[in-house]
């Protein structure tokens, strides 16, 4: 069969390597390596998922070549010793088993690491600039430890080629050790490594020809930050100088990336990026260079990758997150079945896992990480199965139920499912969540799950189906004013305006609470036309202090930038007036604020009284999402998993057939 895509599933060329097809799965960390380095069996499971998907290579993640100085995170892979060759050999004949091709990453952290991670050591950088994220004083490198370090990336090459990878990656991009050697903003060397564009290249082409040599016919990949977004960083200018210069020294491939630790927004890009942005990048790299290259980022959708390598602006796409939330994608596109695509939206669970120590994991799929874990077990024999509430958790309850064997009822009480995406989706710039909400409609459409809309479920409703379990998935409740709402102003929640089950009205709209909800609220309102008033009770001004970590710097910074937004903080409703509020600060003092309606986003509060009832009534019931405690769509969703995997093990009589694939 013809592949649906044709230019993405050709094959291509990297040096004298064959790819079956222009897919690469991009290096990113997972937390899964083994304590001493070496790949470990979730790691081992995790890539070969991956490459079981179809992509035409797997470019493993960040592999250590000196520690612990150039150690980024613990455990981390490394790739030092002659001892850890085997435990790569595992992996790569796991992924060439699957049909793909494998590269590892060679890596040096430099300064974007911190003493726990370095044995308590100084990390070491091209100057002894510190990175504004890490917050750790590096010293500056020598010219006899670049010369040994340089030895030691080919020496890690060569190890890399024994153990069966089929070709290497350097990382020079994202403000690691070779990347702040490229950089102007990190490095402000006097001698022979720093100054000129000249100069800063000569280490990390040293390495290029170290590299070269240890990795003797297999090809070579330099990945660099295009652009920094840093004052003083590499810019694209400098890159299109660099990137003939790479390739003279060794290079076979250029995988384009941009940013650092301090601009994670341009490296690891949140919900509001457009998808394929770095693609020109890509392209304007491509003209000066010589050899295929590789783009990547936010690419979601099979149609942009086709367009890039089609119109001959990269020769290779790389899928990082996409790969997170369906390892199946390639398989998928290149059937055309773009619709069961499980789309990531970028909205950085997995990097909130890292950021927390943990393993990586997806918010969507909870199998990410866990591949190692028995799947679901198909134990329901037909019997019914109630799901109560149809957000994110309750749709992917339904769906692993169903799967499971169970014959399911979903009730919503609302006439749409999937309004708690809706309220994600619906302010400025995340608009992807929309993409979550209309894949998991399209996966009930075609299942067997029974949909009851408009539909608010009671405990006879749900008792007369006569099912074995019910999942609860309600959400919660808009919290209210501790004083009763009185006064001819309008008051609303913002919630229901972002689901929109509420209307803006005219006038000056105040938001009280600024949390994630009342920001997002104001930048929606803000950008109807309204002018918006943003209280808060908190005497600091810790805005949206509970959104995702890179989301959030660009919330706050468009919110302060907004001239329609006025922020106030340390002050509460005193009182309603016909066409205004009263404000009261910390000293007591009131000020008068105009307001046409006022939106509450004082939080939620779970809402599990339907559980209680049913398991009154003796009923096996689990609550879920929201109605367990208020959180993320990936806790919700997560809580789904985990309440289908209870009970399916429990009903499991060592008989049971296993459901091998995530549907939802």
């Amino acid at each position: 069969m013809e592949p649906a895509f044709p230019h993405l599933f050709s094959p291509g060329r990297l040096r004298g390597l064959l790819l079956p097809n222009r897919l690469v799965m991009a290096p990113m960390e997972s937390n899964m390596a083994a304590e001493d380095g070496a790949v470990s069996d979730a790691m081992l499971a995790y890539y070969a998922a991956r490459a079981a998907g179809g992509v035409g290579m797997v470019i493993v993640e960040y592999a250590c070549v000196d520690r612990p100085l150039g150690l980024g995170g613990s455990p981390q892979l490394a790739i030092d010793d002659d001892s850890l060759i085997e435990s790569h050999r595992r992996l790569t004949t796991s992924i060439a088993a699957h049909g793909a091709r494998s590269c590892l990453q060679l890596f040096h952290a430099g300064r974007q690491t911190l003493r726990r991670f370095t044995g308590g050591q100084a990390p070491v950088a091209a100057s002894a600039i510190a990175c504004r994220v890490y917050r750790e004083d590096p010293r500056e490198i020598t010219a006899a430890e670049i010369e040994d370090l340089v030895e030691k990336f080919g020496r890690a090459a060569a190890r890399a080629i024994a153990a069966g990878y089929d070709a290497v990656e350097i990382h020079g991009a994202h403000g690691y050790l070779i990347g702040g050697f490229l950089s102007g903003a990190a490095n402000r060397r006097t001698d022979g490594y720093g100054g000129s564009l000249d100069n800063r290249l000569r280490f990390p082409l040293a390495v290029v020809s170290a590299v070269r040599r240890g990795a003797g016919e297999a090809p070579v990949i330099f990945r660099l930050s295009a652009e920094e977004f840093v004052e003083g960083g590499t810019t694209l200018e400098e890159a299109v100088e660099m990137a003939p210069r790479l390739v003279a020294a060794g290079a076979d491939a250029l995988h384009v990336s941009t940013g650092t630790a301090e601009r994670m927004d341009r490296n690891v890009d949140p919900v509001s990026a457009p998808q394929g942005w770095r693609i020109p990048l890509a392209k304007r790299l491509r003209a000066v260079a010589g050899v295929p290259v590789l783009t990547v980022g936010v690419i979601r959708q099979p149609e942009v990758a086709e367009r890039a390598v089609a119109d001959g602006s990269a020769d290779f796409v790389a899928l990082g997150r996409a790969l997170l939330a369906d390892p199946q994608w390639p398989e998928k596109a290149r059937r055309g079945a773009v619709a069961d695509i499980r789309p990531c939206t970028s909205c950085n669970w997995c990097v909130d896992q890292l950021l927390a120590h943990k393993r990586l994991g997806c918010a969507e799929n909870p199998r990410t990480g866990r591949e190692t874990e028995p799947p679901i077990l198909r134990t329901g024999d037909g019997r019914a199965a109630a799901v109560v509430g149809g957000g994110p958790g309750g749709m992917v309850a339904a769906l692993l139920l169903q799967d499971a064997g169970f014959r399911v009822t979903l009730f919503e009480k609302a006439d749409r499912l999937g309004l708690g995406l809706v309220a994600s989706a619906t302010p400025p710039g995340k608009d992807k969540f929309f993409w979550y909400r209309d894949y998991l409609v399209r996966q009930l459409e075609r299942s067997g799950v029974a949909l009851r809309l408009n539909s608010d479920a009671g405990v006879a409703d749900i008792l007369a189906l006569r099912p074995a379990l019910a999942v609860i998935a309600t959400g919660a409740t808009n919290r209210r004013l501790p004083a009763a709402e009185t006064g001819a102003v309008p008051v609303g929640f913002a919630h229901d305006v972002l689901t929109g089950a509420a209307t803006l009205g005219d006038g000056p709209v105040v938001i009280v609470g600024s949390g994630e909800t009342g920001c997002e609220c104001a930048e929606y309102v803000a950008e109807s036309g309204r002018d918006v008033l943003l209280v808060s009770r908190s005497p600091e001004r810790r805005l949206a202090r509970r959104a995702q970590y890179v989301y959030r710097r660009q919330l706050v910074g468009r919110l302060e930038s907004n001239p329609r937004i006025r922020i106030e903080t340390g002050v509460e409703i005193a009182a309603i007036g016909h066409d205004h509020v009263i404000l009261r600060d910390r000293e007591g003092k009131d000020h008068r604020r105009a307001a046409g309606q006022m939106l509450l986003a004082l939080g939620r509060t779970p809402d599990n009284g339907l559980a209680d009832a049913l398991r009154a009534a003796g009923l096996p019931t689990h609550v879920i999402g929201d109605s367990r405690e208020v959180g993320r769509i990936g806790d919700a969703v997560h809580d789904a998993y985990a309440a289908v995997r209870e009970v399916t093990r429990s009903g499991d009589d060592g008989q049971s057939e296993r459901v091998t694939a995530l549907s939802c």
